[in-house]
C-alpha cells in the first residue's frame, strides 16, 4: 500500500503519517458475550476509518495498470457530437473515437468482458495474475461466466480455467445489486425486484401496513419510500418489455388495494386507487427515473466511460433484421416523447441540471394526466359496449327457401 502511494506521489511525510495509524494494529473478537485476547492486525487497512476507501481506490487502479494494455475486450465507437439518437453519425470514421473495453471494476467487484472464448480466457489469466501480485485472491466459487449469444441462438458451452479450475458458465447471476442474464433483458432483473419488494412488504406488513393505529397516508408514505424504492432499485437502466411493465403495475395495485383495504368487490378503478395514494403508476416513476438518469450521464465529463457508452454502439456486428430487442436508447427516446420532450434538444436541455429537473417533472405530470384519461376513456368504452343491447341469434333452416 505505501509503495502505491509513493508511485501516485504522495509526499512521504503523509505517508508516514498513514502508515503510523496502521502499525501496531490490534483487534479482539467477542464470542458468546466472552471478549478474546488482542491479536496483531499484519494486513488490510483500518476498518471505519474515512480514508480507507480513497485508499482501497489507488491500491485497484495501481493493480489495474499491471493488467497489459492490449487486454482483450470489447471495442465501442462512440461521438459525443451530432445528436445520441442520429446513429448514422457513428458511420464517420474520422470523427468517431474506438475504445476497448475490458473491465467493469467496482470496489472489490469486476466484471471482464470479451467478445470470444480465447479472449476471455485471456482476459482472466491477465487479471488473475495482477490480483495475485498485488496479494488479492480471487474468489473461484463467485467468480461465473456470463454467455449471451444472439438473439435466437444457443448458448455456447465454455470451458474458461482459472489456476486450474473450471469456471462455472451461468444462464444469470447478481452483479452490483442486479440480475444480468444471457438473454440481454431485465426480464430476470424485474422478476428479483419483484421478490424483493414482496418480502420488504411482508417484513413490515405487521409492524405497518396491518397496524391500526397508523393512518393510511402514513401508511403510503412507508410504502413509497421503502416498498417502491426496493423495488425499482436501478430502473434506470432497465429496458422494459409490455409484460414487464405489466408485473410491475400489478404489485403496484394489490399492495395499494390491500394497504387502502379495498376488495375487488368494491368495484374501484385503478385510475382510483392512484388518486386516492395521491400516487403515480409505476410507468411514470420509471420514465423519471431514466430521464434523470440520462441527464446525469449527459452532464458527465466527456472522458467518463457511462457517457462514452450512451453515445456509442459496438464497432463490428450488425442487428438482425426484421423486429430487433429493444435498446436503452429506444426506450429513452419514447420516454422523451411521452413527456413531451424534444428528442433532437435532449443534450441541450439536458445541460442545465435545475431546468432538466423542472422538464421531467413537468412531462411526467403530463404524461401520467394523459395515461389516467385514456385508462378512464377506455374503462367507459367497454362500459358502454357492455350495456348494448345485443341482437337475438336468429337461425335460419336450409330446407326453407
Amino acid at each position: 500500500m505505501w509503495s502505491v502511494l509513493n508511485r501516485f506521489g504522495v509526499p512521504e511525510p503523509f505517508v508516514d503519517m498513514i502508515k503510523a495509524l496502521h502499525d501496531g494494529m490490534t483487534a479482539k473478537v467477542i464470542h458468546q458475550s466472552n471478549l478474546s485476547a488482542p491479536f496483531p492486525i499484519t494486513c488490510g487497512l483500518k476498518q471505519g476509518c474515512v480514508m480507507v476507501p480513497t485508499l482501497f481506490s489507488l491500491y485497484l487502479v495501481a493493480m489495474l495498470y499491471e493488467v497489459p494494455h492490449n487486454n482483450p475486450g470489447v471495442e465501442i465507437k462512440y461521438r459525443l457530437d451530432g445528436g445520441i439518437f442520429k446513429l448514422a453519425r457513428l458511420s464517420s470514421q474520422r470523427n468517431t473515437n474506438t475504445i476497448n473495453v475490458t473491465e467493469l471494476q467496482y470496489a472489490d467487484d469486476n466484471a471482464a468482458v470479451a467478445q470470444t472464448q480465447a479472449e476471455l480466457q485471456e482476459s482472466v489469466d491477465n487479471f488473475h495474475a495482477a490480483y495475485t501480485c498485488f496479494g488479492l485472491t480471487v474468489n473461484k466459487t463467485k467468480t461465473k461466466i456470463l454467455a449471451q449469444p444472439r438473439p435466437g441462438e444457443n448458448t455456447p458451452v465454455t470451458n474458461i480455467t482459472m489456476d486450474g479450475t473450471i469456471i462455472e458458465c451461468v444462464e444469470h447471476f447478481p452483479y452490483l445489486g442486479s440480475i444480468l442474464s444471457t438473454q440481454s433483458t431485465s426480464s430476470k432483473e424485474t422478476e428479483n425486484r419483484l421478490q424483493a419488494g414482496h418480502t420488504a412488504y411482508g417484513r413490515l406488513s405487521t409492524r405497518v401496513f396491518m397496524n391500526k393505529d397508523l393512518t393510511t397516508h402514513t401508511k403510503v408514505m412507508v410504502y413509497n419510500t421503502i416498498i417502491v424504492s426496493t423495488l425499482l432499485y436501478a430502473c434506470e437502466t432497465w429496458t422494459l418489455y409490455s409484460r414487464d411493465l405489466k408485473k410491475l403495475e400489478q404489485f403496484h395495485q394489490k399492495k395499494l388495494r390491500a394497504i387502502m383495504k379495498i376488495k375487488w368487490n368494491d368495484c374501484v378503478s385503478n385510475t382510483a386507487v392512484l388518486e386516492r395514494a395521491n400516487i403515480t403508476s409505476i410507468e411514470a416513476m420509471i420514465m423519471k427515473h431514466r430521464l434523470r438518469w440520462s441527464g446525469h450521464v449527459v452532464r458527465m465529463e466527456d472522458t467518463s466511460l457511462p457517457k462514452k457508452i450512451l453515445f456509442s454502439e459496438l464497432n463490428t456486428g450488425d442487428r438482425p433484421r426484421g423486429h430487433p430487442m429493444l435498446r436503452f436508447k429506444d426506450q429513452l427516446k419514447k420516454s422523451l416523447k411521452e413527456a413531451n420532450i424534444d428528442p433532437n434538444a435532449f443534450e441541450a436541455s439536458a445541460s442545465n441540471r435545475n431546468k432538466w429537473r423542472r422538464k421531467i417533472k413537468v412531462g411526467t405530470d403530463l404524461f401520467e394526466e394523459e395515461r389516467r384519461a385514456n385508462l378512464v376513456a377506455k374503462r367507459q368504452q367497454r362500459a358502454e359496449r357492455t350495456n348494448q343491447p345485443q341482437p337475438l341469434p336468429t337461425i335460419q333452416c336450409d330446407q326453407c327457401p
